[in-house]
């Protein structure tokens, strides 16, 4: 069953909820709140409702639109970071975040910017990552099959232009900002070929004070271990949220490994 929030999200009820957290969706670059729908009802089976938006500027052109946030400043990573500090707002009690690849980044700032108050944890499948422009030229190359090294060179600069300037300065200002022993969960492909793991190990690397756990698939491509992998990929997650959610009162069927 689903249901119409503000900012144009959807509530995806569990058919038998048992957690108190709601799980909020980040769908990657160029996806859409249909991306999550395999993993948003992984959640609702596991007894959490699940909230799915669409990114803004994920699909507009910059001639129609360029990303400025209310208080000016420029750049994709911004707009994204307050959009989903707006829904965080308009959804009542405690939050999960799980996003997915480069807009998990934008996940931590709204963390971050919120103390993680409200925020129980969060699963970051394929991301965030540094080593952003040899990130984004793999995607020009096997994602859009770009063929030409000139064109793929001006798309890769573009996007950087784009995406904001300080990225680095400004994630190692925001990992600081998240409390010590926030539960993560980060989801890495051996097989990923846009974004190796050693761009998400470099990220993290930034901070030595969150509760870090590593899901590492060796088979996996980008975003893939789920579709290919549920054997490994659902109890880690399974355990990951009951560890860190809330059991509803008076609900029997309620565990958490706290």
């Amino acid at each position: 069953m689903s249901e119409k929030l503000p900012f144009d999200a959807e509530l995806m009820r569990a058919r038998d909820r048992r957690f108190e957290d709601t799980v909020v969706f980040v769908h990657h670059f160029g996806g859409s709140r249909r991306t999550v729908l395999r993993h948003l009802r992984l959640v609702n089976d596991l007894g959490f409702d699940g909230v799915r938006f669409d990114l803004i500027f994920n699909k507009t052109r910059p001639q129609d639109q360029l990303p400025i946030t209310g208080d000016f400043r420029f750049g994709v990573r911004h707009v994204w970071s307050g959009q989903i500090e707006s829904i965080l707002n308009a959804i009542p009690g405690r939050k999960i975040l799980y996003s997915f690849s480069l807009p998990s980044s934008c996940a931590l700032q709204a963390i971050a910017k919120r103390r993680a108050l409200d925020i129980s944890g969060l699963i970051c499948d394929g991301g965030p990552f540094l080593n952003l422009s040899r990130c984004i030229w793999n995607l020009y190359e096997q994602e859009y099959k770009v063929k030409s090294r000139v064109l793929r060179a001006g798309f890769t600069g573009a996007s950087m232009l784009l995406w904001g300037s300080g990225f680095k300065e400004q994630m190692r200002r925001t990992l600081q900002g998240i409390p010590r022993d926030f539960p993560v969960l980060s989801i890495r492909g051996w097989q990923d070929t846009l974004v190796p793991v050693s761009a998400i190990e470099d990220f993290f690397s930034m901070q030595d004070h969150l509760d870090l756990e590593v899901l590492a698939l060796p088979e996996a491509r980008h975003l893939k271990g789920l579709r290919d992998f549920p054997g490994e990929y659902v109890p880690r997650v399974e355990s990951f949220l009951k560890r860190v959610g809330s059991p509803l009162r008076g609900n029997p069927k309620s565990q958490t490994h706290r």
